[in-house]
């Protein structure tokens, strides 16, 4: 017991270097996509379209005074929402590698457990670290793609699959989750785990699944919650 411990320890080090590692990559790519100005004219935007919509719905039904007093609210939102977007970007977001290797690691390693295959964590860890680095690709080429178009609306998700048209937020956001690189990223996962003897490919498969429905459906709530209230009229009652 001893020895394996003693084997895997610098292995857990290894995977701890590795996942902050990409956490300071993550980290100077959104720092990028901040200072560029990008991040900021995306949020900005998306007030002025609120104080648009809130303009456009109030004229006739209140005074002019009501609805200035309502563009004025609307516009000081945007400091809130800026500081949303940077937990996102700066805390959330670095974080999520670790977690989802961690998650995997610990989910494989348990059910090699409980049928008697080998668990290897330590190990299993460090290759699940090193493989979140296929998000942290996608990444680096969405910023890339950012700074050259000079926009944030970049997708390579199955929403670019869509024929234009109009849609259902939810079906948007949630299409937009189905993105390349992070099926890549958990294909790669799965397969890992199933080459490392802790499960079979279906059982590996299934997991990682889980834990990809998991995160999207997180990630649609938080989009579809903050989208809700960006988009909430901020106008008086009617007398």
């Amino acid at each position: 017991m001893t020895g394996t411990i003693e084997s895997e320890a610098p292995r857990d080090r290894s995977a701890g270097t590795i996942l902050a590692i990409w956490a300071v990559i993550i980290i100077s790519m959104n720092c990028v996509l901040w200072v560029s100005g990008v991040k900021l004219d995306g949020l900005t935007h998306a007030v002025e379209l609120g104080v648009a919509r809130a303009e456009s719905r109030a004229v006739g039904e209140v005074s002019d005074v009501q609805i200035r007093e309502a563009i004025h609210d609307q516009r000081e939102t945007l400091s809130f929402w800026v500081t949303l977007a940077m937990i996102a970007d700066f805390v959330l977001e670095p974080l999520a590698p670790a977690l989802r290797a961690l998650a995997v690691a610990t989910a494989l390693g348990a059910l090699a457990a409980l049928v008697g295959r080998p668990i290897g964590f330590g190990l299993a860890l460090g290759e699940y670290a090193a493989l979140q680095g296929i998000w942290v690709l996608g990444l680096a080429l969405h910023v890339a793609l950012v700074l050259t178009l000079r926009t944030d609306e970049i997708d390579t998700s199955l929403a670019l699959a869509l024929p234009a048209g109009r849609y259902q937020a939810g079906v948007w956001v949630l299409l937009r989750q189905a993105d390349a690189f992070a099926l890549w990223g958990w294909t790669a996962l799965a397969m890992a785990g199933w080459r490392r003897g802790q499960a079979n490919l279906a059982t590996s498969g299934l997991v990682c699944a889980l834990f990809a429905f998991t995160e999207a459906a997180i990630r649609v709530l938080i989009t579809m919650t903050a989208g809700a209230a960006m988009r909430l009229m901020l106008l008086p009652d009617r007398p």
